[in-house]
C-alpha cells in the first residue's frame, strides 16, 4: 500500500508531501493543476522514462520518494533481494534525476530500473482513461484476456513465449547452417587450405619474427664484428704490433705503484683493493667477449635459412596478421571451423530433432492454453455484460470470440502457433437490440469504448492481487446513474484495497476515505504545484466547486451535503 509521495523539483512542484490511506483514495482540482504532475512522479519513481527536462527551472535535480506499507509477499521479496535486513512495517523506494542521469534506490540500496520494474508489479496497477483506444487492437483483446486467468492460465502463457522463443532461435540457428552442399565443401577446402599454410609455418613463439630479425642482423654483420672485437681484445689486453700495453697491463702496473704509496699510507689500501677487483672483472668480461668472438657463425647457409624464414613469417603475418599472435589466433579458429564444418550434417541432425521435440512442445502448450482461453472467455462474457448493464448499456449483448486456424484431419501444425499461441481474440458488441453482434473496433463509439474498457477494468481490479490499483481519470464523459454505478464499484474495490482514483467528479470524489486538492499557485515570475489534504469542511468545498463552480455557491454547497449523504449510506451498506 502507498503511504506517501514526496516529490522535491520535479515539473511544477516545488516540494509536496502527498498522504495516502487504506481504501478510496481521491485527487480532484482543475484542469491543469498537476494531478497528472503527481502521477508521472509516481511513475519515475516505479521505474519509468524520465528525463532531465522534468527537473524545476532554476534547480540542479528532482527528487521523488514513495513510501509503501509492507505485505509478507513484499517483505519475502525485499529479504530475497537482501533490499532490508530485518521485519518493517514499511520500505521506501526513491529516485534521484539530475542532468547527467538518474539513479533509483530501494532501503537507501542503489538498484537497477529492471528491478524497481519487477517490484512495481507487486505494487501497483494504473487503469488510464485513455487506454479505452487499446480495444482497437486484437493483440490487445488478447492479452486482457489472458491476464485476467488464474495463475495456472498464466503459468502456461509465461510457458507458451518461451518455447516460442526457443523454437524461433533454434529455426535462425538451422536457417543458418543450411547452407549448399558445394558451399559447405567450397569453404570447407579453403578453410583446409589456409590450416595446411599455417601449420606448415610452424608457429609457436608470438615474437620469433623479432628474434629471427636480430639473429639476421647479427649473422649480416659478422666481418665488422670480428673486427670490431678483436680490437677491444687489444685494447684491453695489449700486445699489438707497436708493442703498446693495453687497459689490464696499465692498471695492473697503476696498482704495484698504489700498493707500493700503501705501504707509506694505509688509507690507500681500499684503492688498491678496488683497482683489483676491476681487474678480475675486466679479465671476465674480456674472456667473455672472447668466447663470442669464437661462437660466431658465419656460415652462408645459416643466414640464408634465416633471410628463407624472415620472408615466410612476413608472408604469414601479411596473409593472416598483422602480427604472428593474430596468424596463430586464426589458425585455432580454423581448426574449430573445420570441425564445425566436418561435423555440419550432424549438428543439423540434431538441431531439427531438438527442433521436433520444440515444436511438439510448444503445440501441446497452445492447444492447452487455448481450451483455458475459451472457458475463461465463457465466464467473461457475463461478467462484461453484468458490468456494462451496470453502466447504462441495459440491452447490451457481449461477446469475447477466439478463432483459431482452419484444423485439417491431422489437426493443428506447429506453425499455426503465433507469438499468442493458437488463437485470435475479438471482443463483440451489440450495443442495441436487433442488432447483430460485431467488432468492437468497428462500430462502438467513443463513449461505449470508455464503458467496455471500464467494464474489464472494474474485472481487472478486482482480480488484481497487487495492494494499490490506480484509476486515472477513467470516468471522463459519464454521468447520472452511471456515474452512481461506478461510485458503487469503486468503493466496494475499495474494501479489500487500496484504491487511487483522479476525478473531475464529484460523485466520484464524494466517496473519498481520503481527499487530496491540488491547486496550482502562479506569482509574477513562477508557478508551483501544492497539494492539501482535505478535512470534511474543506471537501464539501471542493465538491461544491467541482458541481457549481463561483456562480450558485448555495445550490452547489446542498448539492454536495447530498453526495456526502449519499455516499454516507453506500459506505454503511458495504459495511
Amino acid at each position: 500500500m502507498l503511504v506517501e509521495l514526496e516529490i522535491k523539483d520535479f515539473a511544477l512542484i516545488e516540494h509536496v508531501r502527498v498522504p495516502f490511506s487504506w481504501g478510496f483514495n481521491v485527487l480532484t482540482g482543475e484542469t491543469g493543476a498537476g494531478k497528472s504532475i503527481v502521477m508521472d512522479a509516481l511513475n519515475a519513481v516505479l521505474g519509468g522514462k524520465v528525463g532531465p527536462s522534468i527537473i524545476r527551472p532554476q534547480c540542479d535535480r528532482a527528487t521523488i520518494e514513495a513510501t509503501f506499507k509492507c505485505s509478507p509477499e513484499i517483505s519475502g521479496w525485499l529479504k530475497q533481494e537482501e533490499l532490508c535486513e530485518e521485519d518493517s512495517e514499511t520500505f521506501i523506494v526513491s529516485r534521484e534525476i539530475s542532468k547527467s542521469g538518474s539513479k533509483l534506490r530501494i532501503n537507501g540500496a542503489l538498484v537497477n530500473v529492471g528491478l524497481v520494474q519487477e517490484l512495481r508489479q507487486k505494487l501497483i496497477t494504473i487503469h488510464a482513461q485513455h487506454e479505452s483506444r487499446t480495444l482497437l487492437s486484437a493483440q490487445s483483446q488478447m492479452e486482457m484476456l489472458d491476464a485476467l486467468g488464474d495463475a495456472d492460465h498464466k503459468k502456461l502463457f509465461a510457458k507458451l513465449k518461451t518455447l516460442y522463443a526457443q523454437r524461433k532461435e533454434l529455426e535462425n540457428d538451422l536457417a543458418e547452417r543450411r547452407m549448399s552442399e558445394s558451399e559447405r565443401e567450397r569453404r570447407l577446402d579453403f578453410a583446409r587450405f589456409q590450416l595446411q599454410e599455417l601449420e606448415e609455418a610452424q608457429l609457436s613463439e608470438p615474437e620469433e619474427d623479432e628474434l629471427v630479425a636480430s639473429q639476421r642482423k647479427v649473422l649480416a654483420n659478422v666481418a665488422d664484428l670480428e673486427t670490431l672485437l678483436a680490437n677491444a681484445q687489444v685494447f684491453m689486453r695489449g700486445h699489438d704490433l707497436d708493442g703498446q700495453l693495453g687497459a689490464l697491463e696499465l692498471l695492473q702496473k697503476a696498482i704495484a705503484e698504489i700498493a707500493k704509496a700503501a705501504e707509506l699510507d694505509d688509507s690507500l689500501v681500499p684503492f688498491v683493493q678496488a683497482l683489483e677487483d676491476s681487474v678480475d672483472r675486466i679479465e671476465d668480461e674480456s674472456r667473455s667477449l672472447r668466447k663470442y668472438c669464437q661462437g660466431l657463425d658465419a656460415d652462408p647457409e645459416t643466414l640464408a635459412h634465416l633471410d628463407e624464414r624472415a620472408a615466410q613469417l612476413a608472408t604469414v603475418k601479411r596473409k593472416y596478421g598483422p602480427t604472428l599472435s593474430d596468424a596463430i589466433a586464426r589458425r585455432d579458429q580454423l581448426q574449430e571451423e573445420i570441425a564445425e564444418l566436418e561435423n555440419s550434417l550432424t549438428l543439423m541432425t540434431e538441431l531439427e530433432e531438438e527442433l521436433a521435440k520444440v515444436g511438439t512442445e510448444l503445440l501441446l502448450t497452445a492447444e492447452s492454453l487455448s481450451a483455458k482461453r475459451n472457458k475463461l472467455a465463457a465466464i467473461l462474457d457475463k461478467k462484461i455484460q453484468d458490468e456494462l448493464v451496470d453502466l447504462g448499456m441495459t440491452n447490451c449483448r457481449f461477446e469475447i470470440s477466439l478463432s483459431t486456424p482452419s484444423r485439417d484431419d491431422e489437426g493443428y501444425s506447429v506453425e499455426d502457433v503465433g507469438p499468442q499461441g493458437l488463437d485470435r481474440a475479438e471482443f463483440l458488441i451489440s450495443p442495441n437490440p436487433g442488432q447483430a453482434l460485431a467488432p468492437v473496433a468497428k462500430i462502438a463509439s467513443g463513449g461505449e469504448l470508455s464503458r467496455v474498457m471500464l467494464a474489464v477494468k472494474t474485472i481487472f481490479a478486482g482480480a488484481d492481487r497487487v495492494p494499490s490499483v490506480i484509476f486515472d481519470e477513467i470516468d471522463t464523459g459519464l454521468s447520472g446513474r452511471v456515474l452512481q454505478t461506478m461510485r458503487d464499484k469503486l468503493a466496494r474495490l475499495a474494501r479489500s484495497q487500496q484504491i487511487i482514483c483522479i476525478t473531475h467528479q464529484p460523485i466520484i470524489a464524494s466517496i473519498a476515505d481520503n481527499h487530496v486538492f491540488v491547486v496550482k499557485e502562479q506569482g509574477k515570475s513562477s508557478t508551483r504545484t501544492q497539494v492539501e489534504l482535505l478535512n470534511d469542511e474543506g471537501r464539501l468545498k471542493a465538491l461544491a466547486g467541482m458541481a457549481g463552480g463561483q456562480e450558485n455557491q448555495e445550490a452547489a454547497l446542498s448539492f454536495a451535503r447530498a453526495l456526502f449523504d449519499e455516499s454516507a449510506r453506500v459506505k454503511t451498506s458495504l459495511s
